[in-house]
C-alpha cells in the first residue's frame, strides 16, 4: 500500500503532470517559472531523498548556462542593446529570452524526473490501457528502455574489465573495438529478452481479451476533491494566461515587468498547483508526527 503522493489515484497523479507540462511551456514570465523551478525541485526532493535529483543537476546547470550565455549571441532580436560582438548587437531581450527558455527546459526535465519516479507501469498503463492499450505498452517499454540498457551496460563494462577489456584506456582502435564488442554483447542479450517476452506475453493470452487491471485503482472522496480542485486552479491559470497576465512581451520590445493583482492570484493558484505533492506530504508527516 502506498501512502502520501503515490497513493493518490493515477489519474490524479497524471492529471497533475499534465498540468505542470502545460504551465511549464504556457507562462513565460521569469517570476512564475522560478518559482516554479524551486517547488519542483522540492518535489523531486520528497520521492527519494534527491537521489535521481542528483545524478540530472550537472547536465541542469550545464545546460541552462549554455542556453544563456549563448542565445544572446546567436539571436540578435530586440532594442535594449548591452554591446556589439563581431558586429551583432547583444541585446537585454535576448538575454531574457534564453533564461526563460532555459527554466522552461529545466522544469520539463525535473517533471519527468518526478513521473518517472512516481507514474510506475501499473499506474501509467491503468491511465491509458481503455483508451490506447498497445500505444500505452509501447510508450511503458520506451519509458523503461533507456535505464535498463544503461544498467545492463554497466554490467558488461565491469565484467569486461575484469576481462581487461575497457574503453577508458589503450589506442583509440581497440578502445573501439572494445566498445563495439560490448554494445554487441548489449544487442544480444536485449533481443533474447524481447523474444523471452513476447513468448510469455503470448502465453499469458495478451491482447486477445479485454484487459483487466492488476491493481483495480479506486477514486475515493480525497482523489475526486484533489482532481476538481487542480481542474479549477489549472482553467484559472489558462483562463489568466489567455488575457496576458503571468506573461511578458520579450520581442522586439520588452514588456513591463510589473505584477497586478491577478498576477498574484495566478501565481497563487499555480503554485498550489505545484506543490500539491508536497502539500500531501507536509500533511502525511503531521499526521504521523501527532499520531504517535
Amino acid at each position: 500500500m502506498e501512502n502520501g503522493f503515490r497513493g493518490y489515484h493515477p489519474f490524479v497523479i497524471f492529471f497533475y503532470y499534465v498540468c505542470v507540462g502545460v504551465l511549464a511551456m504556457y507562462m513565460n514570465h521569469p517570476l512564475f517559472l522560478l518559482v516554479a523551478c524551486l517547488l519542483l525541485i522540492g518535489v523531486n526532493l520528497t520521492h527519494d531523498n534527491g537521489k535521481a535529483l542528483r545524478k540530472w543537476v550537472p547536465m541542469l546547470v550545464g545546460m541552462s548556462a549554455v542556453i544563456i550565455l549563448i542565445n544572446p549571441f546567436i539571436n540578435s532580436r530586440g532594442t535594449t542593446i548591452f554591446f556589439y560582438f563581431r558586429g551583432k548587437q547583444v541585446t537585454l531581450e535576448a538575454t531574457l529570452y534564453g533564461v526563460v527558455m532555459s527554466l522552461s527546459l529545466v522544469i520539463i526535465l525535473l517533471m519527468f524526473i518526478s513521473f518517472n519516479l512516481i507514474l510506475n507501469g501499473n499506474k501509467f498503463l491503468f491511465v491509458f490501457s481503455k483508451f490506447l492499450p498497445r500505444t500505452a505498452f509501447l510508450m511503458m517499454l520506451a519509458i523503461r528502455f533507456v535505464p535498463l540498457l544503461k544498467r545492463r551496460l554497466d554490467e558488461i563494462n565491469d565484467v569486461q574489465r575484469i576481462r581487461g577489456m575497457t574503453i577508458a584506456s589503450g589506442t583509440i582502435r581497440e578502445r573501439a573495438k572494445s566498445g563495439m564488442t560490448m554494445m554487441q554483447i548489449l544487442l544480444t542479450w536485449s533481443l533474447e529478452e524481447a523474444i523471452e517476452t513476447a513468448d510469455s506475453m503470448k502465453a499469458r493470452g495478451y491482447g486477445i481479451g479485454k484487459r483487466s487491471p492488476y491493481i483495480p485503482y479506486r477514486m475515493s472522496k480525497r482523489d475526486k476533491g484533489w482532481l476538481i480542485t487542480l481542474v479549477a486552479l489549472f482553467a484559472v491559470c489558462i483562463a489568466g494566461g489567455s488575457l496576458g497576465y503571468g506573461k511578458i512581451i520579450i520581442y522586439p520590445e520588452l514588456g513591463t515587468l510589473r505584477f497586478y493583482l491577478f498576477d498574484w492570484m495566478m501565481l497563487i493558484c499555480m503554485m498550489v498547483i505545484l506543490a500539491f505533492p508536497l502539500l500531501v506530504e507536509g500533511r502525511e508527516q503531521v499526521k504521523w508526527k501527532y499520531s504517535i
